[in-house]
């Protein structure tokens, strides 16, 4: 049986896309007979710890954050939290998959029984300063670049002669999927509230306000997060925290917003796509993969609150535009962005 190791820079305790798509290939790698083992760090080099290490080897025991309350892992899978990234805490492997640059520096220095290395590179890091290192990390021997998304295909290239891989991100379409009607929806719109500044939750919020000054509760305004309901929004929004049926929630609108400023890959605009809504986005290249203007979705200028609310308007106002779009969506997403694919195109590289 060959191993796969999965080796993470934190045992992450709440939904976030990066450590969610390491998740979903281990669960789809288990079903298919491979022994899976993930490991979460503890000591990342480069990250800033607030604690000591032995006082967060506590509370992480205690909290159990190797397995994520979040996401539910395999019980075949072998995950665990790990000092830090050495051969002394990694077992023998075939193949040794890292995500995050500063874990890939690590990775990159383990001996050859580890397994294959490889970097799964799923946004351009670079908003923790160390550019330099986190571009020697394209560049590592030894090391396969996979990517998630067309455009960082071009940052690589400015960093590597090495090959680069695309695998896009996938939808677990068994998961996110129709359930009501598209044609059947009122007019509704839902939004991922984030705290960081990158997700652009800011201009989401301004862009609901202008929509209740001219429509009022004639539309359902919903956010949903990880979060407690923030401070400033409005009574009028209703605000979902940790859904538990985010695919019930999905169904229950008709037009997904999301006014992101940077993204490595829209997940949930991908999930909102495979469950009918009509996603409007910001124009940033990590919503580009999926969306194709006014054919699977509808693109807005980033942080430009005013094109995103007359767009937005004119869907509602021209339902049989919505309804075209979010099929166009759908099919997008079930005929291009398979996990099925991306997971045979990952294992067919791991042992070519």
């Amino acid at each position: 049986m060959k191993t796969i190791n999965f080796v993470l820079p934190f045992p992450p305790k709440e939904p976030t896309g990066g450590p969610k798509v390491m998740y979903i290939y281990a669960n789809m790698l288990v079903e298919r007979g491979y022994k899976v083992n993930i490991y979460h760090s503890l000591n990342t080099s480069y990250k800033r710890y607030s604690k000591p290490y032995f006082i967060r080897r506590i509370l992480h025991y205690m909290r159990r954050t190797h397995q994520p309350n979040w996401f539910e892992l395999d019980a075949r899978i072998h995950s665990i939290n790990i000092k830090e990234v050495n051969d002394s805490y990694i077992k023998d492997g075939d193949v040794i998959i890292s995500t995050w640059w500063a874990t890939a520096l690590e990775v990159s220095k383990l001996s050859k029984s580890k397994g294959k290395k490889i970097n799964l590179i799923q946004d351009y890091e670079n908003w923790k300063g160390y550019e330099n290192l986190l571009h020697t990390s394209y560049d590592l021997p030894n090391t396969l670049n996979v990517v998630i998304a067309t455009y960082l295909i071009e940052i690589l290239k400015k960093y590597t002669q090495k090959p680069v891989y695309v695998i896009p991100n996938s939808i677990d379409t068994t998961i996110y999927k129709l359930e009501n009607n598209i044609e059947d929806r009122k007019p509704s719109i839902l939004m991922l509230y984030s705290k960081q500044e990158r997700k652009g939750s800011l201009y989401a919020i301004e862009v609901v306000k202008k929509l209740y000054d001219k429509y009022g509760n004639t539309l359902k305004f919903s956010f949903f997060g990880t979060h407690h309901r923030p401070s400033g929004l409005p009574s009028w929004v209703n605000y979902v925290q940790k859904p538990d049926h985010l695919t019930q929630l999905y169904n229950e609108h008709s037009i997904f917003l999301t006014t992101s400023i940077m993204e490595g890959w829209g997940l949930p605009a991908c999930e909102a796509m495979a469950c009918g809504c009509c996603v409007i986005a910001s124009e940033i290249d990590g919503h580009k993969d999926f969306i194709e203007h006014n054919e699977s979705g509808i693109f807005f200028e980033s942080k430009n609150v005013n094109e995103a609310f007359e767009k937005i308007m004119n869907l509602i106002d021209n339902d049989e535009i919505r309804i075209r779009i979010a099929k166009k969506g759908n099919h997008t997403i079930l005929n291009k962005f398979s996990l099925e694919s991306s997971v045979q195109k990952l294992i067919k590289l791991f042992f070519s």
